[in-house]
């Protein structure tokens, strides 16, 4: 199946803590269908250019990013107004999805 060589970018505001843990469920319901197991996923942290943004950590523990155990995932520092960031994580998927096919 093809959707299987392609990981899962996730983009989330890294500025709107309200909605980590809402935005942590529905990313859990999009990786546990079937199609996508085992599918690396990169989770870009956006809008790391505001002083209100959230660092990694927090997101990772508000997305409760420690519970995923079957594929590799990532999150990448960005911000979509700058650029900052975009390149690395879009390295980091084909790394991810080259490494899976070997």
């Amino acid at each position: 199946m093809l959707l299987k060589r392609f990981g899962r970018i996730y983009v989330i505001d890294s500025a709107d803590r309200k909605r980590f843990e809402e935005t942590g469920q529905e990313l859990a319901e999009l990786l546990d269908e079937e199609k996508l197991s085992g599918v690396p996923v990169l989770i870009f942290a956006n809008k790391q250019d505001l002083l209100t943004a959230a660092p990694a950590s927090e997101i990772a523990e508000g997305l409760n990013l420690h519970t995923i155990r079957d594929r590799m995932w990532q999150i990448q520092s960005c911000s979509a107004l700058t650029g900052e960031g975009i390149q690395e994580g879009m390295n980091w998927v084909c790394k991810s999805v080259n490494s899976k096919k070997k």
